[in-house]
């Protein structure tokens, strides 16, 4: 074995809590690129360079070089359930080379050390042991990596006496149709998809009990405090942990409400944000789990959980190059606010872009653009307030306007993972529709989608509005195969009797739209 280095740990950005989505009130009453052939008759502008950048290789993901691993440990924690898996998530090492490094781990507890165990190396860098049933009490566990600068480390794992855990959280159809809808944004990122998880869910849904008996500020949306009825964690990773999650790579997105919405509509409320839109479209999410409660203080809490993806673009951009049919305008009611002292006030639609392999981004020059004439924006840069180092957002300052194409162009100089430093620079291009609305679909099997279309920020539903659904051939030739309106909620269902797999597009009387692979 050829030892490696290891390098100064850091936290991602994505690892904590992301902040709130506060809309409480309002709502009392295979195309690599991910690119697609836009409808309004120009393709899509390639982002440069595409796919793969030069320091986004399969070997090592695209986080370091071959000689490093960098270890995430765990924190020491009770844990009120048993843990199926105890380990280590490593920063985007390639399971074939953490599978040469001769790892070990040990577990000692009351009546002495757990046999038996194997190493299990799972595709988003993750080094798990499958733990067996374990009595009550408190565990050491030893992570082991010989021929390292670091060559061990340990925590503590207490098994409560008595689980003060709720029930298993069971996966319900809002749950399915949650991850309908968030997966059919990340297909047309060519992001793989988000899969359901129950230690997940079962903590999502803890903390949403917490916050309907404690409000949203007892301290905050996102922590907890101890003593108060419900307390299951202090903050978001050590809810997880607690019910079962196995690192500290995870994060939490809701919304503040009194009666609940379409799962739908509570994906695309949260993708019509900045700093919430980052989050979920993350090329590194993996696992979610959801849990709601209604009345005066109820919430939809999202936990995330992420790990290392193997196969990353050089940058995730939202809109997409070459989308069609984006609302014109949008409220922020956004917490943290991504706008100056811009809460509940009404701007143009929200860009974000993601440099999934970069660590820090520096002289960082962004403009938007229609034609020529330069559009005003209020610019979220790198590092500033919430907003990570590898991240950056543009909201601009007045509505769009409708029926436009607009350009985005970003300029930066970009510290890679691996420690490279290169200059990066997109430039791509979309279009607004005819309106505020903004469209989601959750294609909830080959046979049924819902529809729901909303204003952008606010989430007002947007009642008897009609939509017609066409399959996409090409940027210019199109064919219809449904129409309807949408009902009080903003939702209208479609079914088809079969079809293969091909893109579509929902598009409203106002030409607002939304391309989904169905």
């Amino acid at each position: 074995m050829t030892p490696r280095t290891t390098k100064t740990l850091r936290r991602l950005i994505i690892a904590g809590a992301a902040p709130v989505l506060a809309l409480g009130s309002l709502f009392s009453g295979p195309n690599p690129n991910g690119l697609t052939a836009p409808i309004s008759g120009y393709w899509p502008i390639h982002l440069v360079p595409s796919l793969f950048g030069p320091y986004s290789t399969p070997e090592n993901n695209g986080y370091e070089t071959a000689n490093q691993i960098s270890p995430i440990i765990p924190l020491s924690y009770v844990a009120w359930r048993e843990p199926h898996l105890l380990g280590v998530q490593f920063i985007g090492d390639a399971p074939r080379n953490l599978a040469s490094d001769q790892f070990s781990l040990t577990i000692k507890g009351p009546r002495g050390y757990v046999t038996g165990l194997k190493a299990q190396y799972f595709s988003n860098g993750f080094v798990g042991w499958k733990v067996p049933s374990l009595p009550a009490g408190k565990y050491r566990v030893t992570f082991m990596a010989p021929g390292f600068q670091q060559p061990q480390s340990s925590w503590t794992v207490t098994i409560a006496k008595s689980p003060r855990a709720i029930s298993p959280v069971p996966e319900t159809s809002a749950d399915q149709a949650s991850l309908a809808s968030l997966n059919a944004y990340r297909a047309m990122l060519d992001e793989a998809p988000v899969a359901w998880n129950q230690s997940l869910a079962d903590a999502a849904m803890a903390h949403a009990r917490y916050l309907a008996k404690n409000g949203y500020n007892a301290p905050s949306f996102h922590m907890e405090e101890q003593g108060r009825p419900g307390f299951s964690g202090r903050t978001p990773w050590a809810r997880d942990l607690v019910y079962g999650w196995p690192s500290i790579l995870d994060g939490e997105v809701g919304i503040e409400w009194t009666q609940s919405l379409p799962p739908v509509a509570v994906i695309q409320d949260l993708v019509d944000t900045v700093y919430h839109r980052l989050s979920l479209l993350s090329a590194n999410l993996f696992f979610s789990g959801e849990g709601s409660t209604t009345g005066k203080t109820g919430a939809v809490v999202m936990d995330l959980g992420y790990g290392y993806s193997n196969k990353l673009p050089l940058a995730i951009t939202y809109p997409r190059p070459g989308q069609t049919g984006l609302p014109t305008a949008w409220v922020d009611l956004e917490s943290p606010d991504p706008v100056p002292n811009g809460y509940g006030n009404r701007y143009g639609y929200p860009i974000t872009v993601d440099f999934p392999t970069v660590e820090t981004l520096k002289d960082v020059r962004v403009g938007l653009f229609e034609g020529t004439e330069r559009v005003a924006i209020y610019k979220d840069m790198p590092g500033v307030n919430s907003m990570a180092e590898n991240q950056l957002g543009m909201v601009p300052r007045y509505p769009l306007n409708p029926n436009t194409v607009y350009s985005v162009e970003v300029f930066a100089t970009a510290t890679f993972n691996s420690g490279i430093t290169e200059p990066v620079n997109l430039h791509w291009r979309f279009s607004t529709g005819g309106d505020t609305e903004s469209v989601a679909v959750a294609p909830l099997s080959p046979h049924h989608i819902l529809v729901s279309v909303v204003r952008a920020g606010n989430g007002e539903p947007d009642v008897h509005t009609l939509v017609r659904i066409y399959r996409v051939f090409s940027p210019t030739r199109q064919q219809m195969v449904g129409t309807g309106r949408t009902g009080l909620s903003g939702t209208w269902n479609f079914e088809r009797k079969k079809g293969m797999r091909a893109l579509y597009n929902v598009v409203t009387q106002s030409g607002n739209s939304d391309e989904f692979w169905w």
